[in-house]
């Protein structure tokens, strides 16, 4: 490997250092640090113990250095290629600058050659559990100076006192925003079973939701009531459901109850004689039931009692029939009394409508014939098409 590809993988390792502590400082730059008691006890006790008139607690991002606790100082950022703490963010021990002007990093800039005219700079970097570098408590003067051995381990332990009130605070926050979306999900959650529960409860369909051994593990009014007026029984959860299914349906619906199990949806239909209630036409639907993971855990049984529908099929059925014969008759049988009649017409009208006995007699018989067939259409009619379609 090259001195290139080596100084380009250092700077791909700085800019990923750089993007993970812009990110984790995000967390922290709206908490309410300012106002924060023992924050401000902290910069008050590294102003007095290093005998400076000016302590800050900073944290940097990219582009900016953010003044969060300051004693002595009214700026709340500024650029972080002016600050002095992008020097000190970089390394895991104390840094300190005795005079600026003497400083090559420092020499030229505004804080020191004008405005603020800071001479001297001590920082120790904010250093979290993990090992990242979040900003600074550095302190400044405006003249040179140097820390002793004391003051220096003062610093220290208060960087470390610093890092564990913000990264609690941290905790705190991240604990009432958890507690408070635990609240909103569990609302959200308590409103979805009502709506759920509600609308499952309402439903005339018979519905049961079944477990993979073939038990009871939830149902709605619909089934309750219907398992009580034929078995006469309780349904309760943890039953087994096969117990009330009809004999003669009972193989088709385990073969069913099994396809079900392996996630494949089926329906099907028939009719059973419950004596006293009469016969019911029904379908019926099986479905997986999932949890929250899409494993499957039992299956959804739903039946709908189609009785009037296919009530009215039938009644269609039996019309159809009707017409059909009406059809036949028209066809066939009024070709009959309808040749008797035209053809004795014509008799008559041959000899110039004078015609015999006979023939009068003759196209009376046709007419009543032809009267009988049309009543008996009408009859039929009466009896077999009059259907509600509503």
């Amino acid at each position: 490997m090259n001195v290139q590809q080596i100084t380009c993988n250092s700077n791909s390792v700085l800019m990923l250092v750089e993007d993970l502590r812009s990110q984790t400082v995000e967390h922290f730059i709206d908490f309410d640090l300012e106002t924060d008691p023992e924050l401000l006890e902290i910069v008050e006790l590294a102003s007095a113990v290093t005998h400076c008139p000016y302590a800050v607690i900073a944290f940097l991002d990219g582009h900016t250095q953010y003044l969060k606790v300051r004693k002595g100082v009214t700026k709340t950022k500024m650029p972080r290629e002016t600050g002095f703490c992008t020097y000190a963010v970089e390394q895991n021990h104390l840094m300190m600058v005795p005079d600026t002007l003497l400083d090559e990093r420092f020499a030229n800039n505004p804080d020191v050659t004008e405005g603020s005219r800071i001479r001297f700079f001590a920082s120790m970097p904010l250093i979290m559990q993990n090992g990242e570098k979040l900003g600074t408590i550095c302190v400044l003067n405006n003249k040179p100076h140097v820390l002793d051995q004391h003051q220096q381990l003062v610093l220290k332990i208060l960087s470390n006192q610093v890092m564990k009130i913000v990264e609690l605070k941290a905790g705190m926050k991240m604990l009432e925003k958890n507690q408070k979306e635990l609240a909103e999900q569990k609302e959200l959650n308590n409103d979805a079973n009502i709506r759920l529960r509600s609308f499952f409860e309402s439903s005339t369909n018979f519905q049961v939701l079944l477990g993979r051994h073939g038990e009871v593990i939830d149902y709605n009014k619909t089934a309750y009531n219907f398992i009580k007026t034929v078995h006469k029984a309780k349904l309760q959860r943890g039953d087994t459901f096969v117990k009330y299914i009809h004999p003669e349906f009972a193989p088709t619906f385990i073969e069913q109850y099994r396809l079900a199990l392996q996630g494949q949806r089926s329906a099907k239909e028939g009719l059973t004689d419950y004596g006293e209630m009469g016969i019911i036409y029904w379908e019926a639907a099986f479905e997986a039931a999932r949890d929250n993971n899409d494993e499957i855990i039992g299956i959804s049984y739903l039946i709908r009692n189609v009785s009037e529908r296919k009530l009215k099929e039938q009644k269609i059925v039996a019309q159809n029939q009707s017409l059909l014969e009406i059809a036949h008759i028209q066809a066939h049988e009024f070709r009959a009394p309808l040749t008797s009649v035209m053809g004795l017409i014509s008799l008559i009208k041959q000899d110039d409508y004078d015609a015999p006995r006979e023939y009068f007699e003759l196209l009376e018989q046709a007419v009543y014939a032809l009267d009988a067939k049309i009543k008996q259409i009408v009859g039929n009619i009466d009896e077999n098409v009059t259907i509600d379609f509503v």
